[in-house]
C-alpha cells in the first residue's frame, strides 16, 4: 500500500490532527509552568484552549454541541475523544483561574481547602457536560443512580464524611489560622501547625502534636488567642491576713506587677480586691503577656516576686490558700526588723548563721529615691550591695545610641554584689521607676565579718559564681562568655581576698 505525499501533508494540516498536536503540547507546556508561576500556568492554559477550539471548529466540530460526526468509526472516535479532552480542558482552564486569581480573602493555605472544593465541583460540571452533548445520553437517569449511590456511600463513610464538611465550614468561617494559638473546651490548646480535610494539627506546650477531628473542633468551645492580638491577659488570687491595710497591700502588689519582666506595661496591669474579711484580704492580680505561651513563666515569676515582697513587708499568707506558709513560716521573719527581713531573702548570704545576719543587718543603711532618679550609672564600681525595701528600680544598657531597658528590680531584688566582692563595675545604669528606698551593705560592713570567718570568701565565691552561672546577676548577659570560663569561684575567691586584704 503506496502512502503519497500529498496524503501526509493532507494528513498534517487536517485541523483535528492539529488540535491532537496542540494538546500534547499544551500539556507538557503546561506541567512545566505549574508550581513556577500561577500567572504563566494559566496564560498556557487560555493560550492552549483558544487554540484548541479554533481547531476545532475548522475542522467542523462543535464540541458544546450534541451530534455524531460524519465520516469513519475511526475518525468519529478520535471526534469524540477530542470532544471529551476540550470539555475536559474547559474545566482545566475555569480551575487554572480559581487557583491564580481566586484567593478567597485568605492565606493560601487556608484557601486551599475551598479551591479544591470549587474546583471539584467545576469537574462534576464538566463531566454531566460530556456524558450531556458527547455521548448523547440523558442526565436525569445518572443524577438519579448517582444518587441513590451517593446515599449509600454517605451512610458508610458518615463519620469521615462528618469531619471534611467540618472541615469546610470551618475552613470559610476561619476561626483561625495556622500559626495561632487556641484552646479548645479547656482542655487541649497549643498553635495550629496544620489544616486539611479531616483534621486539624496542634502543636502543644509539651511539644507533642494533637490531631483533633475537625467535627469534635466544630462542636467544641474555641478559644482564639492569637485574635485580634497575640497578647494575652491573665490574672492570679494572692490572700494576704489583714496584717497590712487594704491600700498597703494594692500597693505592694502593684510594685511586684511593675518590677515583673514578663509583664506588658500595656495595657496596664492591676490590683483588685476581691474579698475582705478579718482572717484575710483577697487580691486579684490581672496582666497582660505578649503571646499566651508566656503565662506559666510570668505567673512563676509574679508567685516568686510576691513571696519574697510579702516577706520583705512582714505581710502573711492567708492559711486559707493552699499550700501558703503560715504563721509559723513566716512568724520569724514578721517579728525581725526591715534589714533582717531583706537579708533572709538573699541567697548569696544564706551561708551566714543568725549572729552574724542581725551584725550585718544591724549596719545596713537605708537611702530613699524619689521616681525617676538616677542611682547608679554606668560603670560606676559599687561599694555596697544595694536591697530594694520598696519601690521599683528600672535597669538599662545603652545599644547603638539607645537606652534599652533589661531588668526590673521590685522588693526583695538587688544589685552591686559583683561590685562590693570583686571591684567590677556596673555594665548598665539604674533609675528608679517609682519611690523607691533601698538598704545598702557597704564593704566597711562586710569586712568585720570576713575577717573574723575567711573561709566566708569561698562561701560567697561559690554562691556568687553559681548565680552568674545561672545568669541571676545584674546585667550578666554582658559578661556571657567570661561567666562560663574555669575557675571562675576561683577568681571571684581571689578577689574578694584582695579587696579586703584577707590572707
Amino acid at each position: 500500500m503506496t502512502i503519497s505525499f500529498s496524503s501526509i501533508l493532507a494528513a498534517a494540516t487536517d485541523p483535528l490532527f492539529l488540535a491532537g498536536v496542540v494538546i500534547v503540547l499544551g500539556f507538557f507546556g503546561a506541567r512545566y509552568w505549574q508550581g513556577r508561576s500561577s500567572l504563566a500556568h494559566f496564560l498556557i492554559q487560555l493560550l492552549v484552549f483558544v487554540i484548541l477550539t479554533s481547531l476545532l471548529l475548522a475542522g467542523g466540530v462543535v464540541p458544546y454541541r450534541p451530534g455524531v460526526a460524519p465520516g469513519a468509526e475511526s475518525r468519529r472516535l478520535f471526534v469524540s475523544a477530542l470532544e471529551v479532552i476540550w470539555w475536559l480542558g474547559a474545566a482545566w482552564l475555569a480551575v487554572g483561574f480559581l487557583r491564580a486569581f481566586v484567593v478567597l480573602g485568605r492565606q493560601p493555605r487556608e484557601s486551599k481547602l475551598v479551591q479544591d472544593l470549587l474546583a471539584a465541583l467545576i469537574y462534576l460540571a464538566a463531566t454531566f457536560a460530556i456524558v450531556a452533548d458527547v455521548f448523547d445520553l440523558p442526565v436525569r437517569g445518572l443524577l438519579a443512580t448517582s444518587g441513590a449511590v451517593a446515599i449509600i456511600i454517605g451512610l458508610a463513610l458518615q463519620s469521615s464524611l462528618g469531619d471534611v464538611f467540618s472541615g469546610i465550614v470551618l475552613n470559610i468561617e476561619g476561626p483561625y489560622r495556622v500559626g495561632d494559638w487556641i484552646i479548645l473546651d479547656d482542655t487541649v490548646q497549643g498553635k495550629v501547625i496544620e489544616t486539611n480535610w479531616r483534621a486539624t494539627h496542634i502543636l502543644t506546650g509539651n511539644q507533642d502534636v494533637a490531631i483533633i477531628p475537625n467535627s469534635v473542633i466544630a462542636k467544641s468551645k474555641l478559644v482564639n488567642c492569637s485574635t485580634p492580638t497575640r497578647i494575652h491577659g491573665a490574672s492570679i488570687r494572692v490572700k494576704l491576713e489583714p496584717s497590712l491595710t487594704p491600700i498597703a497591700g494594692c500597693n505592694l502588689l502593684k510594685e511586684v506587677l511593675l518590677g515583673s519582666t514578663h509583664i506588658l506595661r500595656t495595657p496596664e496591669p492591676t490590683v483588685t480586691i476581691k474579698d475582705l474579711s478579718a482572717e484575710m484580704i483577697d487580691f486579684e492580680l490581672s496582666y497582660s503577656v505578649a503571646d499566651v505561651s508566656a503565662v506559666d513563666r510570668a505567673q512563676n515569676e509574679l508567685f516568686d516576686r510576691v513571696y519574697r515582697a510579702a516577706a520583705v513587708a512582714g505581710a502573711r499568707f492567708s492559711p486559707r490558700l493552699a499550700g501558703a506558709p503560715g504563721k509559723a513560716a513566716l512568724g520569724d521573719k514578721e517579728s525581725a526588723g526591715i534589714p533582717e527581713r531583706l537579708l533572709a531573702g538573699i541567697s548569696l548570704f544564706s551561708t551566714l548563721t543568725a549572729e552574724e545576719k542581725v551584725a550585718l543587718a544591724s549596719q545596713m543603711q537605708r537611702k530613699d529615691y524619689k521616681a525617676g532618679e538616677v542611682i547608679v550609672r554606668t560603670g560606676t564600681i559599687l561599694q555596697a550591695l544595694c536591697i530594694v525595701s520598696y519601690g521599683v528600680l528600672v535597669g538599662s544598657v545603652e545599644e547603638n545610641g539607645r537606652k534599652l531597658e533589661v531588668v526590673r528590680l521590685a522588693p526583695g531584688d538587688y544589685f552591686g554584689e559583683s561590685g562590693l566582692l570583686t571591684g567590677k563595675s556596673l555594665n548598665g545604669e539604674v533609675t528608679t521607676l517609682t519611690r523607691a528606698a533601698i538598704y545598702e551593705i557597704s564593704k566597711d560592713a562586710l569586712a568585720p565579718l570576713l575577717k573574723a570567718r575567711p573561709n566566708m570568701a569561698e562561701e560567697l565565691s561559690e554562691t556568687l559564681a553559681s548565680l552568674q552561672l545561672a545568669h541571676r546577676t545584674m546585667f550578666d548577659h554582658t559578661d556571657y562568655q567570661e561567666q562560663h570560663q574555669e575557675g571562675l569561684a576561683d577568681r571571684v575567691a581571689a578577689n574578694i581576698r584582695r579587696l579586703f586584704s584577707l590572707h
